[in-house]
């Protein structure tokens, strides 16, 4: 029956290692104008290679855990703001603003009234 490595991380470690010193030897192996070519052409294909399998799972995302964020109040409140100079330089635009800023601010205060 064959044994099992005690550690298989340090199995794993010992093939990273061989590897790099075969890509040690063949960047060595060049001409000394390509050996930085080399060195930064293996170091994109080693990102390329294992920049795939990394991807972190992406954890499911509730509705309400964010509900604070994407409140429309914050939005209706700056809209607000930029209304009243608005409405000073450019009545029409001023007025739509105010408007899409009440309708956001009314919107925001029920959403949160209605959340709790």
């Amino acid at each position: 029956m064959p044994q099992l490595p005690a550690n298989p991380g340090r199995e794993l470690d010992e093939k990273v290692e061989d590897l790099a010193q075969r890509i040690v030897q063949v960047v060595n192996t060049a001409s000394p104008e390509q050996r930085q070519d080399l060195r930064e052409y293996a170091m994109e294909l080693l990102r390329d290679g294992t920049e795939a399998t990394d991807a972190p799972a992406v954890p499911p995302t509730n509705p309400n855990t964010n509900a604070a964020a994407t409140n429309p109040l914050g939005l209706g409140l700056l809209l607000g703001v930029l209304a009243l100079p608005a409405l000073l330089l450019f009545p029409p635009v001023g007025v739509v603003l105010l408007t899409i800023a009440v309708v956001l601010g009314v919107w925001g205060v029920l959403a949160t009234l209605l959340r709790r």
